[in-house]
This record gives C-alpha cells, structure tokens and sequence, in this order.
C-alpha cells in the first residue's frame, strides 16, 4: 500500500475548504518562489503533514495546498485527462495543447506558475480535479525516467482524432 499522507493531506484540506482564513492564507502561499515555502499563515496547515519530509516534497505540499485553495472543485479525473477533455472540447486549441507541453517540460522552478495558470483556467471552465493523484504525481515530479510526464501526455493524447494518411487533426488557434 501506498504514503497513506497525501491522502489524509487532501482529506484535511477538504475539512478546510469552507474556512475562508485557511483557503485564504493557502491560496497567498502561491505568490512565492520555489526556495520559499509559503505565507507564514499557510504554515499551521501544512506543516503537520511535512514534517521529516525533503525540501521538494514539502513545496509539494504547499504547491497542492494553494492550488487546492485556488479551485477546490474535486472530481475524478487527473489533470492531464481533464485538460484533454478541454482540449477536445475546444477543437484542439494549440494554445492549450502549447501550455500543457510547457507543464510536461517544466523544471520544478517553472512548475508553480505554469500549474497555477493551468488550473486557473480549469476553474474558468467549470472543470474538477483529483487533487490525490496531483499531490501523488507531483511527488514523483522529478524522477528520472519522468515517469509522471510520460503518463500525463498519454492520457492528454489518448482522444486525438486522427485524419487521413495519418495526419493529427488540428484546428485554428481562436484564442491568439
């Protein structure tokens, strides 16, 4: 069986999610680098479930905890098949598909801001996510093989029409 934390971390931040002060003071926590854990407030939160832990692991945490804060709507999906859903959805709009391979490439600097774009815009779309399997996945996020990059782009792919001779199916970028 798995890290039984991450679990109980999400389920903790379910227990918060009607705590304006909480939400608040974790979503502030998205404003600081990667070397920085954080708003001082977003502390009692967080700590109890990092203690022991290495530093890439607790600005998981505090990364999940923002994001959490920032669009609290849970569904079953991951990300990855969220944003494919979208993708389809909006005829395969490059710029999306352009972000989502900026978030596969991102090194764990990038990682913050690019994931807190891309939820933003899942919140702009009325979309949900599983925020067990991100705080899972982005706990492997450095792995060497990257594992978890080489999974999320299958699930984002795996709707992909193709056309005639082979050729993917794009549309026109609307958004630029």
């Amino acid at each position: 069986m798995g890290d039984p934390k991450p679990v109980k971390f999400i389920q903790h931040l379910r227990e918060l999610r009607d705590d304006r002060g909480a939400m608040a003071a974790l979503k502030r926590s998205l404003a600081f680098n990667a070397d920085e854990l954080g708003d001082v407030r977003a502390y009692r939160y967080v700590e109890p479930f990092v203690q022991g832990e290495s530093e890439w692991r607790r600005h998981v945490y505090y990364l999940v905890a923002g994001l959490y804060a920032l669009h609290s709507e849970e569904g079953e999906q991951s990300l990855a098949e969220v944003l494919s859903d979208l993708w389809q959805r909006e005829q395969q709009l490059r710029s999306l598909e352009s972000h989502f391979r900026s978030l596969l490439e991102s090194d764990p600097d990038q990682l913050p801001d690019r994931l807190r774009r891309i939820v933003t815009y899942v919140r702009s779309k009325g979309a949900s996510l599983n925020y067990e399997r991100l705080l899972g996945d982005l706990l492997h996020w450095k792995s060497q093989n990257r594992w978890v990059q080489q999974r999320w782009a299958r699930q984002f792919y795996r709707g992909v029409q193709v056309g005639g001779e082979g050729q993917v199916e794009t549309h026109a970028e609307v958004d630029a």
